[in-house]
């Protein structure tokens, strides 16, 4: 069976001692952080990753190898990477949820969202393509958290404009329909259950279907 493992956790759960598992860089990068929430569900992205990835693989999470290299750049802000081990992870954050997604499947993209109507209201033309229509903020944030797990799964991120990645609609199942530059793409996409006033997908590359299992956690060990 095909799976996919994404663990929910509140980043006010996570005491401040427990972010010493941080390795230097992902400390750095917390710190530079302006706001208090920003840094803590930063800090609990990083150290919940570490914590599942430890579990799965019987590893400290101190001592849990990740890569955060940029394609584009030199510094350490690209997608996770688990060098060695079999394991595609995504991480998002957003509100009062932090999420990490792991498989041995294939890349894998996760994202949640904190709807608010302002961003809503700012953002549609850059996110809604051709003939897709967002009512209200509900609908807006399907559309937007599926794409970016698309684009996060691909690993192109910023580089490719939202408005040119084609989901199904928010009240059908979540399907990738278009990929630009990629006609042929293959993946496999799933709304997700964050809790009350949050929205997230996930999306896999691969051609075969994957079951979903979310796990809700109440802080870290």
């Amino acid at each position: 069976m095909s799976t996919v493992d994404v663990f929910w956790l509140d980043p006010a759960t996570v005491a401040e001692a427990y972010l010493g598992v941080l390795n230097e860089t992902e400390r750095e990068r917390m710190a530079a952080l302006r706001r208090h929430e920003d840094r803590l569900r930063f800090g609990a992205a990083a150290a919940l990753l570490r914590t599942v990835v430890g579990a799965e693989t019987g590893t400290p999470p101190e001592r849990v190898a990740v890569h955060r290299s940029c394609p584009d750049c030199q510094r350490p802000h690209g997608r996770p990477t688990l060098p060695g081990l079999g394991l595609h992870a995504s991480v998002s954050h957003s509100g009062a949820r932090v999420a990490v997604a792991l498989t041995r499947v294939g890349p894998v993209g996760v994202d949640v969202e904190e709807p608010r109507d302002v961003l809503f209201a700012e953002l549609s033309d850059r996110v809604l393509g051709e003939g897709e229509r967002a009512h209200d903020a509900g609908a807006f944030y399907r559309y937007w958290t599926r794409k970016e797990s698309a684009v996060k799964a691909t690993g192109d991120g910023l580089r490719v404009s939202l408005s040119g990645v084609r989901v199904s609609p928010p009240d059908e199942p979540a399907r990738l329909l278009g990929y630009p530059g990629r006609p042929d793409l293959a993946a496999w996409m799933a709304d997700l259950a964050p809790g009350a006033g949050h929205v997230g997908a996930v999306t896999v590359l691969t051609v075969e279907p994957v079951t979903v299992r979310e796990h809700r956690l109440a802080g870290l060990p």
